[in-house]
């Protein structure tokens, strides 16, 4: 059986994904390749179980359940924007404002 999240871009990102609460202690993180996550536990000890192909842990502990769900959405959410030898994605100027005015670390106006 192939696996949705197997393909040649290992940065390939889902472009939405969605929480759904099986019961108590079962939450599945469903993106539009399928089942990406699992979260199992309860009060103290969670697991998160990587369901992708991507190299990495399959299976990690965490004490709160908002530490498993940060993990995970820093995962999906990752974007890769300039990288030496791949195609860098362009982000619009509306998106921050990097301007020496508002950031004094910010780049200096020309």
């Amino acid at each position: 059986m192939s696996n949705a999240f197997d393909h040649d871009d290992r940065n390939q990102y889902p472009t939405s994904f969605r929480v759904s609460r099986r019961n108590f202690g079962h939450w599945d993180i469903i993106t539009n390749e399928g089942r990406a996550f699992r979260i199992r536990g309860g009060p103290g000890s969670w697991r998160v179980i990587d369901e992708r192909t991507l190299p990495g842990p399959d299976d990690l502990k965490f004490k709160e359940q908002a530490a498993a769900m940060a993990y995970i959405c820093a995962e999906l959410m990752h974007e890769l924007l300039t990288v030496d030898g791949q195609q860098p994605h362009v982000m619009e100027a509306w998106n921050i404002d990097f301007t020496r005015e508002r950031d004094p670390f910010g780049p200096q106006s020309s």
